[in-house]
Formats: structure tokens, sequence, C-alpha cells
């Protein structure tokens, strides 16, 4: 959380103004401008529902109105909490360390039930990489389920916990961990946080049936994953850019990188998306272009324009 101290009115003003609203279009039918500007003035702290309803006519979301507050930076425990999640993508001992020692800092000054299992979790996950002492590092990750386990209901920041432990338990029970934790995310499909930690999940559980040699059953969740990262699309944008960037290289006779192309090509048949595969194989230059069906000589003009 940002420091309670900061000027939310002046942050609220400066952005109004930015955006080139009045106070009377930000107030609208929620609250009196007289208020709203005892808002703006640090003379009266917002509810939370009159600070919902700011931000949305700001068009602003509460993520961003925070980062603003902090000076385009995440706040400490922020920081911590997106760290964390790049685990997820990345599992490095350099990041792991950063975390434990940031994470060290901030429980050294307020208590945080949420950092301290981080800690825990991370502090397992460095034994990992320092050792490979499962013994060693299921004792931290036992420490975090003891508390997981009272809970009645899990939530993302849990989720992304017990994602981070799932190591601790046997395949099996594991693998009921995983499918309650995939029930639990069906409810976020809006969220990308959401979808990211759903594969991330399945990748973990099939690690640790595979060790089972459970092959059978791994396949089963594999597939899931390969089916949920395909429907992201996050392959396809970057076969896009390398399509892309081999068009632009050419066109200034920069050949230092072939076969770009031909790897986005084989990015979509991995995918099996040979529609997409049949537009790059037919004019690579304008695939994805949104302008493509438009005469060149009208775009430049409207460009121009703008």
């Amino acid at each position: 959380m940002t420091d309670i101290n900061v000027p939310i009115g002046s942050t609220l003003k400066t952005i109004r103004e930015n955006k080139g609203y009045t106070q009377k279009e930000i107030s609208d039918h929620t609250m009196a401008r007289s208020t709203y500007t005892k808002f703006e003035n640090d003379d009266i702290t917002p509810t939370l529902s009159k600070y919902l309803a700011i931000l949305d006519h700001m068009d602003m979301s509460h993520e961003e109105f925070i980062y603003l507050l902090n000076g385009f930076e995440l706040g400490q425990k922020e920081m911590i909490l997106y760290l964390f999640k790049q685990l997820e993508k990345n599992p490095t001992r350099e990041l792991v360390n950063e975390i434990i020692e940031k994470g060290e800092t901030l429980v050294q000054e307020r208590y945080d039930q949420l950092i301290l299992d981080i800690l825990n979790a991370c502090r397992g996950y460095a034994v990992l990489f320092e050792g490979q002492d499962l013994a060693t590092a299921k004792e931290y990750a036992q420490k975090v389920w003891d508390r997981m386990e009272a809970l009645d209901k899990w939530y993302l920041a849990e989720l992304h916990i017990i994602n981070s432990i799932l190591y601790l338990f046997d395949s099996e029970t594991a693998a009921l961990f995983t499918e309650r934790a995939l029930e639990t995310l069906v409810q976020y499909p809006h969220l990308e946080e959401a979808l990211v930690l759903k594969t991330s999940f399945l990748l973990h559980l099939t690690n640790l049936l595979m060790m089972d040699q459970k092959y059978e059953q791994a396949l089963f969740y594999i597939k899931q994953m390969e089916s949920e990262c395909s429907r992201l699309d996050y392959s396809v944008m970057l076969a896009a850019a390398l399509v892309r960037k081999e068009v632009c290289m050419k066109k200034i006779g920069d050949d230092s990188e072939p076969g770009l192309i031909d790897q986005a090509i084989r990015i979509f048949d991995s995918l099996n998306k040979q529609n997409l595969k049949e537009l790059v194989e037919k004019d690579p230059e304008n695939f994805f272009n949104l302008y493509s069906n438009y005469p060149v000589d009208k775009i430049q003009s409207e460009l121009l324009t703008h």
C-alpha cells in the first residue's frame, strides 16, 4: 500500500486537469461538487464507493492511480508481489534472492502475513537452487501450508502462494489442489493474471506427475496447458513480431538474421493455426496489417493529417 500521507487530493486534481475534465463532470450524480472539491483539497477522504466512482469518471484503474501516487513506481509491497509473480514465468536464483531481501526489509518495518508467506516460499526455492535439498525446502513450504490449509477460500494471492509450494505434496494431492485452483480461476476469465496462473499450475503439476512416472495423467494436464497457451495467443504475437522483423530487415538490406519468417511459420504449425500460416506465406509484408485493405497513398495522407 502507498503511504497514507501522500497527497491524494492534489493527484486527483492533476489527473483531472490533464484529462480536461471539470469538477462537475467528475462528481456527476454520485456526489455534490462541493464534496469533490474537498477531496481535491485533502480536506476529507472519499469513501470507497466515492473513490471508485471518481476513478471511473476519470477513466482510470485503482492500480494505475496507486502507481501515480508512488511517482510512477510500485510501492514496497506491490514490488514484492510483482517480482514473486515473475517467478512463475522465469524462476532464477537472483530473482528469489531479490524477493527475500525486499521481503525481509518490509517485515522488519511492519507485520504482513502475505509477505511472510512469500518469504518462506522463496526460502524454499533458494534451498532448491543452492543444494537440491528437497526435505529442507519442504520445511519452509510446510510453514506456508499451515496457514493456507485453514482458509475457507483461496483468492488469487493465495493461489500464487500455493502454486509456489506445490512440490510439498505427493503428485495425487497436488493434482487435487490444482483441480481446486482451476475451478477457482475459471471465475476470473477476464484477468490475465488468472490465465497465466492457470498455466503455471499445470506446469508445476505435470513436473510432479512426470517425476512419479505417471505419464498418462501428466499428458492429460499437458494437453490442457497446450490448449491454454494456444488460446492466449502469446506465441502468435511473437510470431507476428518475427515476420515483421524479417520484412523490415530485408527492406533495409540487413540479412544478418535469416529465417525469421520460417520460425514464425513453425510456431503457427505447432499451434495448429493453419490460417495464420497461409496468410504469412501469401503476403508476409501485410500480415496482421489492419490497414492492408486501404490504398497506401490514402493511409499515408491520413497519418500525415494526424
